[in-house]
């Protein structure tokens, strides 16, 4: 390769200048983000219950979430919430799931699950964990003269259209801007008025049909007298008069009673009618007596001696006749009886019946609001032109008068006009302005929180936003953006200081190269590496979809010490080489084939160590693989340019005769070489103490505990009031006021924003859902190089006197812990909820105990008191129904208010609520006394059924009377008709037995606890009891200490502890790094035994390794540094960069041997001959570092205790591998080395 190299000069330049331009435009592609590009296997579902509490909650929706969602593919663990109307369900999966065919099995089962659910549960909202869930800006709006009312108006009607529609934008949150709401009321005066007048009206209607069935009564008992006087005449009659007179008497009686059979008198006037039968029964007498006396005369004898026999058997049907009609006119003076009886009964009931409250429910209201609120395209109409139209049902309503004068129902009872919404209900229009706090820089403001989709880059986002900012305060005057947080600005600061270190390492790298060598010439040559090196490896970040991020840049940073060092053993090799008289194509091409093995072990065994990460899971893998890629891409790259291009340029500008220079060293070989035989007199003692030290470092810097990462001090800051109990609203103002004056008063605080309440200005480390009421959030921003930890520690101090809790923490400390988690943590489990409570309770009061622990919360802050209606179950099936149904009833009647849906009134868009009447509300006092129906359908049809009774009232009465005139007209009447027409006056069928009952009578109150948020993990109850760790405290250690404390707790039997915290994090990504350090020894061990071709060479070079920990641990105590799961990585790292100088220095001494040096003499030799190049890396190295491990600023501090590491690592490892590593070299290797000669490889024919 350095053959072609030198041969072909123009063909590897020409290779450069492509990779550069490729370099560039790639560069200019990638857009720079805050973290990598994460895809966490979590996900969310959450569920929203109206009115639901959280074991109703549980039981319905929780529960069936989890038994489902835990048989998806490779699912991990399920953990739920059940609150208050919500539940949430957080999946965690196992690595490398595809997580978009998740969301699909996902929905799927969601889909099977919500056949069962009632209609009022939404649809769950499936939500997937990364970072883009955090906001990329939350930026505070004003506008000159305007106040909160016209100001919220204007961002939410106006201006929130137009910044959601900003590129890359997901969605946009307003906070602090005030809503408004449209409460119907339900008026319990009203509806008593309303109730009253139905019921006059029902009277008025009940004492007419009374009066009717009195004047039916009188004319039904005239018509039974005459019929019975008409009987004995008739039956007189049979005996004296038998003739003509009787045969006409029966005619007329027959034409009599079939008129009665087809109640042909009167029609429908029952007066009439009973008149024209009494007349006509009143003449009957005289008629037959009129007969009699023709027979007496004789004049009819010659005709009654003929038929005489027949006359008789019409008179005897015609008595006949008379009975049966006698007998129906008793059966209808017996219904006109039952049917005034019922009328009597009506009175009694008329109240509950025309209870208009007790029909027109909350729930009722809202259905028939829903239904006439309504406007829906139906379809598509033609004409006959073919034309098409789009045709709507509805329209919605548009006024606060409109809304009052809809009609509910029209019970078309005379007197009674239709009932509107506001003859029931009072319709106001509230706000919250009195509820809101928000404060930007000590003034009302309004805070937007900005979101961006996934697919686009943050700072992207971030520009994009700011350009409409800067648009829209030239289109509105007096219009102004305030950024509160701008992850752009963060992402560009770190950029610029990460890239500032990278040129910096690079200056430093390039003065010692300078220093060592003292000729410009290899100097650039070497120069050159480092920026070839590093557009080599944007180019493969480009391509393997690596973005520009804080921790690929720290990669870079990290590594850009290393990557002159293959150029350095190169260009060294070489300048040697021309140094003894090479000529310079002899010197570029053996200067580069001598070390080829060497740099390239050595690069391989640096890059090796980061191939385990393959294996490493969870958060460390998402984080660190830009890391490990960006290394490694820059190490191949200086590989190979060490290889190609400083041959190539070596020939070209090294071919003035060589003058050698004094060098630094020239003056120490003398001494090294002294001092390596001394070691080597003393072998026993070097390696004893370099173990001493490595135990004692060690030792000192594990027992300080451990971290996750450092604390990133940037110039923000957040900031939490948390107030005292039982505090009033008007005092936390006074407060807060209060707090944000003197945090106002604070030097450098540009900008501060803050929220009272659930506001949760963007999810940066602000409102927790342990919050109070009445706690206050808030956020400061400060000029570019001042720190937020300074500014808040100032603050804390300031507001030491007030009766509230100050505590501030840095914004990017914020970011990390949503991802890692912090304080102290653990999990009681236990299915028996006062067992589970009392071991919860118990832990917290001895975690309090512990040194080291604050702000300690045993999980029961939030519990209630409750009540526990215990049914039971045999009486409740005495009476025809189940628990689970009197469950439904309870739980409908617990609602007091109810939303229907959006309305705009009078141009103003807002949320529509229905609020029951204030005495309709069902108090602890009156709960026993709930009523129950055993119908099912009773609490569906109650409405309907009692509308229908009261609007078929009238109707009822006039056919009951109708009824009645015909059945007095003819004598009888129907009991079916009476009865039916009296059941629908009085609103229900009087035969039915009422069996609704008292909840009292099949169920008793328990008082109890109950928990506002359920938790629930792997489908079993928990709780959790967590702390925070005071300052100066490590929370492992915090940790350990707490294990100990709560081992001398005595547990309830079926109660479980595990912890589950910040330390449980840091050790699970500890353990993963300890993986992956140890799998990286032993690929490192296998690729020194390809290059050395022995067993014991590698083993040799591996005893470098545990001086570099101690070199690593010693910087970590005396920078005062604790270990944490980023200075591990500088561990790995030390891994693969200090057996380099082993690999050179044994490499050598090999060379030298099989050259017939004895082995002591090539030991010394090669250290002599080695120390240049061996301090020229390890220095590069160092001093590329040196910025990101001095600086004190954003873009260094993750990569602060990498470099530590490194640099403490590199400088200890480097001074005692010049002797330790002879002294292992002399006590293992004491046999001489074969060289396998080139003749004996030949093919023999024989």
């Amino acid at each position: 390769m350095a053959g072609f190299s030198v041969k072909k000069p123009l063909t590897v330049f020409v290779a450069v200048l492509g990779i550069i331009v490729l370099g560039v435009v790639a560069y200019l592609k990638m857009t720079p983000d805050l973290l990598p590009n994460m895809d966490f296997p979590y996900v969310i579902i959450v569920t929203s219950v109206p009115g639901a509490s959280p074991e109703s909650v549980e039981q319905t929706i929780t529960k069936p979430m989890e038994q489902s969602m835990s048989t998806l593919d490779k699912i991990k663990d399920v953990t739920s919430t059940s609150q208050n109307s919500v539940s949430m369900v957080l999946l965690e999966f196992e690595d490398g799931v595809n997580m978009d065919t998740v969301s699909v099995d996902i929905q799927q089962k969601i889909s099977v699950l919500q056949g069962s659910w009632e209609d009022t549960v939404s649809a769950p909202y499936v939500l997937k964990i990364n970072p883009s869930m955090l906001p990329v800006m939350v930026a505070a709006v004003s506008r000159e003269d305007m106040d909160v009312y016209e100001l919220s108006d204007f961002v939410t009607d106006e201006l929130s259209g137009k910044l959601e529609g900003v590129s890359g934008v997901a969605s946009i949150s307003v906070s602090g801007a005030v809503t408004r709401e449209a409460h119907v009321i339900l008026d319990e005066k009203k509806l008593d008025a309303l109730s009253e007048k139905l019921a006059e009206a029902v009277k008025k209607q009940l004492g007419k049909a009374e009066g009717q069935l009195l004047s039916a009564k009188k004319e039904v008992e005239k018509g039974q007298a005459a019929l019975a006087a008409a009987k004995r005449a008739a039956a007189d009659g049979i005996v004296t008069a038998p003739g003509k007179a009787a045969d006409a008497a029966a005619k007329e009686l027959e034409k009599l009673i079939e008129a009665l059979k087809k109640g042909g008198f009167g029609g429908s006037d029952p007066d009439k009618a009973l008149k024209e039968l009494v007349k006509k029964l009143e003449n009957l007498p005289d008629d037959l007596k009129k007969l009699v006396e023709d027979l007496k005369s004789g004049k009819l004898r010659a005709q009654l001696e003929g038929d005489a026999s027949d006359l008789l058997v019409t008179l005897m049907d015609g008595l006949t006749q008379m009975t049966e009609a006698d007998i129906q006119l008793k059966e209808a003076m017996t219904q006109i009886e039952d049917g005034l009886a019922q009328i009597k009964e009506a009175y009694k009931t008329i109240d509950e019946q025309t209870d208009v409250g007790g029909q027109l429910s909350m729930s009722t209201v809202s259905q028939l609001l829903t239904a006439q609120n309504f406007s829906m395209p139906a379809g598509y109409i033609s004409d006959n032109d073919g034309v098409q139209y789009m045709v709507s049902v509805g329209d919605n309503v548009t006024s606060r008068q409109e809304l009052e004068d809809m009609v509910l129902l029209d019970l078309g009872i005379e007197g009674v006009e239709p009932v509107t919404l506001g003859d029931v209900a009072t319709v106001v229009v509230l706000d919250d302005a009195d509820e809101l706090y928000t404060r930007v820089n000590g003034e009302n403001g309004i805070l937007v929180t900005f979101t961006k989709q996934s697919n686009y880059a943050t700072a992207e986002v971030s520009d994009n936003i700011n350009a409409r900012f800067a648009e829209l305060e030239t289109q509105y005057d007096g219009l102004s953006f305030a950024p509160l947080m701008d992850q752009g600005d963060y992402i560009y600061l770190i950029v610029e200081t990460i890239t500032s270190s990278l040129l910096w390492g690079a200056l430093f790298s390039v003065v010692v190269l300078f220093l060592f060598l003292r000729d410009w010439r290899p100097t650039v040559i070497t120069l050159v590496s480092i920026p070839v090196s590093v557009i080599f490896a944007v180019v493969l970040m480009y391509f393997t979809g690596v973005t520009i991020n804080m921790i690929s840049l720290s990669g870079l940073a990290v590594s850009v010490g290393m990557l002159v060092d293959n150029s350095v053993v190169v260009i060294e090799n070489i300048y040697r080489l021309r140094a003894k008289g090479a000529t310079v194509i002899q010197a570029a091409v053996s200067g580069a084939q001598q070390v080829l093995g060497a740099v390239t072990a050595s690069t391989l065994t640096t890059v090796c160590v980061f191939a385990p990460i393959v294996f490493v899971e969870g958060l460390t893998r998402q984080l660190f693989t830009d890391l490990a890629l960006t290394i490694t891409y820059s190490l191949l790259a200086s590989l190979l340019v060490s290889l190609t291009l400083v041959p190539a340029m070596a020939s070209g500008m090294l071919r003035r005769e060589f003058v050698p220079k004094p060098g630094l060293l020239d003056k120490i070989y003398p001494a090294y070489r002294r001092a390596i035989a001394w070691s080597l007199d003393h072998k026993a003692g070097v390696l004893l103490l370099s173990l001493v030290l490595l135990v004692t470092t060690a030792w000192g810097a594990v027992s300080r505990g451990f971290t996750f990462m450092p604390e990133i001090d940037m110039n923000n800051l957040s900031v939490t009031v948390t107030m005292p109990e039982d505090i009033t609203r008007a005092e936390a103002v006074d407060l807060a006021d209060q707090v944000v004056e003197r945090v106002m008063s604070v030097e450098n605080i540009e900008s501060a924003g803050f929220m009272m309440g659930s506001g949760d200005m963007g999810g940066l480390s602000m409102a927790s859902g342990d919050n109070g009421e009445f706690d206050v959030t808030g956020y400061l921003t400060m000029p570019e190089g001042t720190f937020g930890s300074d500014a808040g520690k100032e603050i804390e101090a300031l507001c030491a006197d007030l009766p509230c809790k100050v505590t501030t923490a840095g914004v990017m400390s914020g970011m990390m812990s949503y991802m890692t988690g912090t304080g102290v943590s653990l999990r009681v489990y236990g299915s028996d909820m006062e067992s589970l409570q009392g071991a919860a309770r118990s832990l917290g009061q001895r975690m309090e105990q512990v040194e080291g622990v604050q702000d300690v919360s045993d999980g029961l802050e939030d519990a209630a008191p409750a009540l526990q209606v215990v049914v039971d179950r045999n009486k409740a099936m005495t009476k025809g129904i189940t628990v689970a149904q009197i469950y439904m009833q309870v739980a409908a009647a617990l609602q007091d208010t109810t939303t229907v849906a959006d309305v705009t009134l009078d141009g103003e868009s807002m949320e529509m609520i229905v609020d029951a009447a204030a005495g309709s509300k069902l108090t602890r006092e009156k709960l026993m006394d709930l009523t129950i129906s055993p119908d099912s359908s009773a609490m569906s049809s109650s409405m309907s059924s009692g509308m229908s009774s009261m609007s078929g009232m009238d109707s009822s009465m006039s056919s009951s009377m109708g009824s009645m005139g015909g059945m007095s007209s003819m004598g009888g009447m129907s009991s079916s008709s009476a009865s039916a027409g009296l059941s629908q006056l009085t609103g229900g069928d009087s035969q039915d037995e009422d069996t609704s009952f008292k909840l009292g009578e099949v169920a008793e109150v328990k008082e109890t606890v109950s928990l506002n948020s359920i938790q629930r993990d792997q489908q079993r109850r928990c709780i959790t009891v967590s702390a925070a760790v005071a300052d100066g405290y490590n929370v492992t250690k915090v940790t350990t200490a707490v294990q100990k404390a709560l081992g001398s707790v005595t547990l309830p039997e079926g109660v479980t502890v595990e912890f589950d915290g910040e330390n449980e994090q840091i050790m699970n990504a500890m353990q993963q790094l300890l993986l992956m350090l140890l799998l990286g020894v032993v690929l490192v061990y296998l690729i020194m035994v390809a290059q050395f071709q022995s067993l014991k060479a590698p083993f040799i070079v591996m005893f470098t390794i545990p001086l570099a920990f101690t070199g690593g641990f010693l910087a970590l105590l005396l920078s005062g540094i604790e270990v944490s799961v980023i200075s591990l990585i500088g561990f790995v790292m030390l891994v693969g960069i200090i057996v380099n100088n082993g690999i050179v220095l044994v490499d050598y001494i090999n060379q030298q041997r099989l050259a017939g040096m004895e082995r002591r003499e090539a030991i010394i030799d090669a250290g002599v001959t080695r120390l240049r190049p061996i301090l020229m890396t390890s220095l590069t190295t160092i001093l590329g570092l040196i910025v990101t491990a001095a600086a004190k600023n954003a873009g260094t501090a993750l990569m602060q205790p990498v470099a530590v590491v490194c640099i403490g690592g590199l400088l200890y490892a480097t001074l005692m591998t010049l002797f330790v590593v002879p002294c292992m070299y002399e006590i293992m290797n004491r046999r001489d080395l074969r060289k396998v000669d080139e003749r004996e490889l030949e093919v023999v024919d024989m």
